[in-house]
């Protein structure tokens, strides 16, 4: 009797989706790989590989879908991957769930299906992930190749044609080419039939995409029916739009044209203990981004005024986008000292300094002006 995979590898979509897997050091941000034990993992962030760290080269992500097999699976959670069941293990938590319990209950999730996951030691800033090793990812689904895939059939399905016209709406709208776009979520992997959201990766330099995310703050700010609230949260660069009378919802990612202005390509990482940061954001650069970088001064360390910490790190996706220039904020996580290291030419290094990490939602609050 044939297993999940193997049904899943003789559906014919598949190929055009599934792309050959990529080295760890070169994985990105948003990308969904197939792992060899039918599961679909979505990397975060930019450091990847890390042999030394880990042991072994590692996928660092979040294992989001696994064939169904729970028969208590709420229906929501199903999802139709290549004319298989699957369940979304992290969909029921995140509409069930307080903010600050998701992060660890999908660890919680990863160690029940994947119970190898118990004997990896996770640094502060992966401590919610699931690393899973390289070598065993079967291939992965590029977002820009997804969105061509999709876009190549538009002239024969008409909901691929919808998705073809957001996304040229949507390209239009950001002032971008059509190929700085690419797809993420579950529409990467092939199912794009009636979409709730599109989760749209932009590619370009971070000054491109800091001048994206302040038009979106500026739709956003000023017009009430483009706000999404979803999971218990405002989300200030997600926005509706709409298409003619077709209304869709844009949930952007964004990547790095060039990995190495990412400030967090790669880094050796001194965890000092658990803190509270008070302070103010100065520079949002790199606030869409996962993880979001944000330079900040006027801080207070434990009650204490410092000028050591110069930056705040949030090491997840659920606060991109949320932080800007000019607010004040409390934060809760781990004071760290940073080394950061170019990724080319043998992890010469970038730059050292401290910063606070969050790496949990529901840690950070806005202080008054």
């Amino acid at each position: 009797m044939k297993n999940p995979l193997e049904k899943l590898q003789e559906h014919p979509r598949l190929r055009d989706f599934l792309q050959p897997p990529l080295e760890a050091a070169e994985m990105l941000d948003a990308t969904y790989s197939l792992r060899r034990d039918g599961t679909f993992v979505f990397s975060e962030g930019y450091f990847h590989g890390a042999a030394d760290l880990f042991g072994k080269e590692m996928i660092v992500s979040h294992i989001v879908f696994v064939p169904l097999s729970r028969p208590d699976a709420p229906d929501y959670s199903h999802k139709q991957i290549f004319g298989q069941t699957y369940e979304n293990i992290t969909k029921e938590i995140m509409c069930t769930r307080p903010l600050d319990e998701f992060y660890p209950r999908q660890l919680e999730r990863y160690l029940e299906v994947d119970p190898g996951q118990k004997r990896i030691s996770r640094p502060v800033w992966a401590r919610y992930k699931s690393l899973v090793p390289a070598d065993e990812i079967l291939g992965c689904f590029p977002p820009r190749r997804s969105l061509q895939a999709i876009i190549e059939r538009a002239e024969e399905e008409p909901a691929a044609a919808k998705v073809k016209i957001i996304a040229e709406h949507t390209a239009e709208l950001l002032e971008i080419g059509l190929d700085q776009l690419g797809i993420s979520g579950s529409l990467s992997l092939g199912t794009y039939v009636d979409p709730h959201d599109l989760d749209f990766v932009v590619y370009a330099e971070a000054s491109e995409v800091k001048r994206i995310v302040n038009f979106m703050y500026r739709l956003t700010d000023t017009d009430e029916k483009r706000k999404v609230f979803e999971f218990g949260k405002y989300w200030p660069i997600r926005f509706w739009d709409w298409a003619g009378e077709e209304r869709f919802m844009v949930c952007p990612f964004f990547s790095y044209l060039d990995p190495e202005e990412a400030p967090l390509r790669d880094f050796d990482c001194e965890d000092r203990g658990e803190a509270v940061l008070e302070g103010r954001i100065v520079d949002h650069t790199h606030n869409a981004f996962n993880p979001s970088v944000l330079e900040v001064d006027n801080c207070r360390l434990d009650g204490r005024a410092t000028d050591s910490i110069t930056r705040l790190i949030f090491y997840h996706g659920g606060e991109r986008g949320d932080w800007r220039e000019g607010f004040r904020f409390r934060a809760r996580g781990n004071h760290v000292r940073i080394t950061a290291r170019r990724r080319e030419g043998g992890r010469e290094k970038r730059e050292e300094f401290e910063a606070l990490l969050v790496n949990n939602l529901d840690r950070v609050v806005r202080l008054d002006d």
